[in-house]
């Protein structure tokens, strides 16, 4: 039994391997259809019911675009991620962040793209992108995330079962003023056909961020949100 358990140990990390060598991830990332298309995604976070986040997800076959704005649970906005698809992945052309002034203002920082990969359709090894901006906070910064393809699992998200793709995502803000960082980690979930519909996000202090996918909303039905707001 033990000869065929050690057997096991020692292929199994072959077939995984071959498994992720056969599949093309870009099936599990967003999806760009024939027409342009926008989704509203709204995630809730599973440990904190009055935590929510609204991804605008804008896809566009005729600039081969994907933009997403991302608004916090009062409907603010406060960050916005364009990506383009490329042969071999989605690389990032622009990223900005919204930080709230002493004065109760939106402010809008504009970030340098450094690194660009955000998602590969094949590449098995570690990736990043990277930004350079200024906060009016914290002055000079420089944002890291680096991903590597962890496993596909079987979740259950609102109910629903899901075939996902999971990554292991590791980030950095780093203050170039001061040298000092911020460290963090966490595991993303991409759905076939839908694209991210969990993440378990895990902070230093041990707090624990797990937010999944709620509904998709039309922009219209988003719309109505706003005003309320």
């Amino acid at each position: 039994m033990n000869i065929i358990k050690n057997i096991f140990v020692l292929i199994s990390p072959v077939l995984v391997s071959s498994s992720f060598a056969q599949t093309n991830f870009k099936e599990y990332y967003y999806p760009v259809r024939a027409k342009k298309e926008v989704k509203i995604y709204k995630y809730v976070d599973k440990n904190n019911q009055s935590n929510i986040e609204y991804w605008k997800v804008t896809t566009s076959p005729e600039t081969n675009r994907i933009i997403t704005a991302s608004y916090t649970t009062d409907r603010r906005l406060y960050n916005i991620f364009e990506e383009e698809l490329k042969t071999d992945g989605a690389e990032l052309v622009r990223y900005t962040d919204f930080e709230i002034s002493d004065t109760g203002e939106n402010v809008q920082i504009d970030g340098i793209v450094v690194d660009k990969d955000v998602y590969k359709w094949k590449d098995k090894n570690k990736y990043r992108y990277s930004i350079k901006y200024k906060s009016p906070k914290y002055g000079n910064e420089l944002f890291t995330k680096e991903r590597t393809v962890n496993s596909f699992e079987k979740i259950i998200v609102s109910g629903i079962e899901y075939a996902t793709l999971k990554f292991r995502d590791e980030y950095e803000v780093k203050s170039l003023e001061n040298n000092q960082y911020y460290k963090f980690h966490q595991f993303t979930y991409y759905a076939k056909d839908i694209g991210m519909i969990k993440y378990e996000r895990y902070h230093p202090d041990g707090t624990t961020i797990e937010l999944e996918l709620r509904e998709l909303l039309t922009l219209k039905q988003f719309e109505k949100l706003i005003k309320k707001s």
